[in-house]
């Protein structure tokens, strides 16, 4: 009995040996195609690898998309935006599916002129524009005669004194931060006129950036003009937290002389609830061959009914995503946790007029006297701007 017994113990100890074997194995293979495609190149000051499961895991990046991973990222890659994670799916518009197309297209692409790097960032779309800038490895790999190919350029660095316009001053990427601003308003916010020296790359289409497809920000109907609340809007305008609906920006035309105000929150259109611009739309459309609706607004956590008239048929709303960007723009708002192409389309020119009848500024900047008025009449120049001798 007691012999039957130990044989009893061997076969567990057996069977337990042999489970432990196979999940190490198993786990071995795992490992192995978790990391399928590994290795990596350089260029631009960052390095990247093929994409692998776990990486689709850690940076959210969907099965069907393609591209290379950042692994890390020095300037001029850096300073340009660049991040660890990053997707880059393309260059100059040439798509990169592998390291292989990532190695073969940076072979013969030059950072001086600038190139369109195509990301995607934590599943969301994002452009680049990155230039050449000689930062302080690659003048340290230069004053010891390294070859400076981490940097874009091939063969050896070209000096300082041939460099563009951008790598001689140092600055990186193109100082646009004002480029979507009047002169106006750039003398306002103290800062020089951007220089259009913006790299003649080929951008995408408003089409391939899926503009239609972009956040709405903006609603317009019968003199409406609703805004998405915000953290920061709530707080301004003292909005319940428990409040759901569109924040009125704007009043004028039918809207004024039905009693709405601008800080109202617009909660419903005749009974259909308007928690965003979708809904609004699809509300308005329910009323939109009629000549009166009732609008349910809360004004400081107080429910209030108005109801808005039009001679005309009302039609229903039309809205807006966010204004077009150039290439290497400073995010021209506060920082919404998202990248900027979640609600912008990125041009170079034509998206927006420097100045139009809306830019009425809240502090004018001074002007000489006899100066040129910047904008049509409004009145007495120093009503609104200080006057400076010549």
């Amino acid at each position: 009995m007691a012999i039957e017994l130990e044989k009893m113990r061997q076969q567990r100890r057996q069977r337990l040996l042999i489970v432990l074997v196979l999940l190490g194995l198993g786990l071995f293979f795992f490992s192995a195609l978790m990391h399928v495609g590994a290795g990596d190149a350089e260029w631009g000051g960052m390095s990247v690898s093929n994409v692998t499961p776990a990486m689709r895991m850690e940076f959210s990046i969907p099965k069907d998309e393609l591209g290379v991973v950042v692994d890390w990222a020095e300037d001029p890659a850096y300073s340009a935006g660049v991040r660890s994670g990053d997707l880059i799916k393309a260059i100059n518009n040439q798509k990169i599916y592998t390291l292989k197309d990532f190695l073969r297209i940076t072979h013969t692409t030059s950072l001086q002129p600038g190139v369109l790097l195509d990301i995607l960032r934590n599943g969301q779309p994002l452009y680049i524009t990155m230039e050449y800038k000689m930062g302080f490895h690659d003048k340290m790999k230069k004053a010891l005669g390294v070859d400076p190919g981490a940097t874009g350029e091939t063969g050896t660095s070209a000096p300082v004194a041939n460099a563009s316009p951008v790598a001689s001053s140092g600055q990186g990427m193109v100082p646009a931060a004002f480029a979507n601003r009047s002169p106006a308003e750039t003398a306002e916010a103290g800062a020089a006129p951007a220089v259009a020296n913006t790299p003649q790359i080929k951008l995408p289409t408003p089409k391939e950036q899926g503009a239609a497809q972009k956040e709405l920000i903006e609603g317009h109907w019968l003199g409406l003009e609703l805004i998405p609340l915000t953290t920061e809007l709530a707080k301004e305008y003292k909005v319940p937290a428990d409040i759901k609906g569109l924040l009125v920006d704007e009043i004028c035309l039918e809207s004024a002389e039905s009693g709405i105000l601008a800080g109202d929150m617009v909660v419903a259109v005749d009974g259909f609830a308007t928690p965003d611009l979708v809904a609004f739309t699809e509300a308005t459309r329910r009323v939109k061959n009629r000549h009166k609706a009732d609008i349910l607004v809360s004004r400081r956590g107080q429910l209030m009914e108005f109801t808005v008239s039009s001679v005309r048929t009302m039609g229903f709303s039309q809205n807006e995503a966010a204004q077009p960007i150039t290439p290497g723009a400073l995010s021209p708002h506060r920082s919404r946790n998202k990248p900027c192409t979640s609600c912008h389309i990125i041009m170079i020119t034509g998206g927006q007029l420097p100045t139009d009848a809306g830019d009425i500024l809240p502090n004018a900047p001074p002007i000489t006297r006899g100066a040129v008025p910047p904008h049509e009449n409004r009145g007495q120049c120093k009503n609104c701007h200080v006057i400076l001798k010549k």
